[in-house]
Parts: structure tokens; C-alpha cells; sequence
């Protein structure tokens, strides 16, 4: 019966870590898609973190644009929602953004 347990154990642990998974790849595209959409900026994600649920319901994506590795961000995504929010960014990537805004 012990078997049994560890192997329903697994099974859910799975199932968390499938779910994590296609949380983290919905969270990608969207961070990738406003990135697109709202500066036309092609970007790389280097990092993905997960908030406890018990803090956020969010997924801290951070990167650069690409070609560019100065100009950094960190953006939290509602994986509920998939909205955007806590948008940090360096300096660089802040000078490009304005120069677009201008445009």
C-alpha cells in the first residue's frame, strides 16, 4: 500500500509541476506579447519566479531586449488574469521607450 501512496503522491506532484509548466509558458508569451505590442521590442526571458499564492497570484518574468542586453526589466504577470503589472525596467531600456514614445 505504501507504493501505492508514493505513486498517487507522484501523480499529483506531476500534475502541480505540468500545471507550473503551462503557467510559466502562458506567462512567457505574455510578457513577450506586450513587450510587442505596446514598444515593438523583441525580447529574451532569463529568469521565471513563481510568488507563493498565500503572497500573489503572480509570475515575476524578467529579461532583456534583445541584441541589447543592457536593457534589462523585470514585469509580474497575473497567471489568473494574465495582465501586466510592476513593470521595472533599467535605464537603457528606459531611454528606448521614451525615444519611441517621441517617435
Amino acid at each position: 500500500m505504501n507504493s501505492n501512496k508514493n505513486n498517487n503522491t507522484s501523480g499529483i506532484t506531476d500534475d502541480i509541476t505540468n500545471h507550473d509548466d503551462e503557467l510559466m509558458s502562458q506567462t512567457r508569451e505574455t510578457a513577450i506579447q506586450f513587450f510587442k505590442e505596446e514598444y515593438d521590442l523583441e525580447i529574451e526571458i532569463t529568469n521565471q519566479k513563481k510568488m507563493p499564492t498565500y503572497v500573489a497570484d503572480e509570475i515575476d518574468v524578467e529579461g532583456y531586449v534583445i541584441g541589447h542586453k543592457d536593457q534589462t526589466f523585470n514585469i509580474s504577470v497575473n497567471y489568473k488574469t494574465f495582465q501586466t503589472k510592476n513593470f521595472v525596467m533599467s535605464p537603457e531600456l528606459k531611454k528606448v521607450i521614451q525615444s519611441k514614445k517621441q517617435k
